[in-house]
């Protein structure tokens, strides 16, 4: 138990943000996570699955775990989708971590073009640029950021 009150503890800051409850999710394990959403579905109409994406210092092991991360959230926004068509799902950037989100924002928008162009950071070598720029296209967010969120709602 005083795990879980940690755990709550640490990403209050992204609670306020998103304003409803934070599941994290488990890679490992996304049967626990889908449990959990459900029942907080359930209570408060409204609930985020996060995951960490900057886990390493090791540039290709953060895109490793972004990848991950984007296609186990990708499947759980389809599951959810086709089981409740009133469950609204949006995947969400969280920069620069989840323990302090200084910028939240909805993927795939006008929102992830102007938060990559002006707020994340800058790379001053053209090759970096390119790179990240090309890894943003083909994953769907940039490596840059330090989280992701699957905000889910029902009506």
């Amino acid at each position: 138990m005083p795990d879980h009150t940690a755990k709550e503890e640490q990403f209050s800051q992204l609670e306020d943000v998103l304003q409803s409850p934070v599941v994290m999710l488990q890679l490992a394990d996304s049967a626990a996570t889908t449990l959990k959403v459900r029942q907080l579905l359930q209570a408060s109409k409204r609930c985020c699955i996060i995951t960490n994406t900057s886990t390493s210092n090791r540039k290709l092991k953060n895109i490793k775990t972004l990848y991950h991360s984007l296609a186990t959230l990708n499947k759980l926004q389809q599951d959810f989708s086709h089981e409740d068509p009133l469950t609204n799902a949006n995947l969400v950037g969280i920069y620069p971590s989840l323990d302090y989100p200084a910028c939240v924002y909805e993927l795939n928008t006008s929102a992830d073009l102007y938060v990559s162009a002006n707020i994340l950071p800058y790379d001053h070598s053209n090759l970096a640029r390119m790179i990240r720029n090309v890894v943003a296209k083909l994953l769907g967010a940039n490596p840059a950021i330090g989280g992701l969120g699957l905000i889910l709602s029902r009506e």
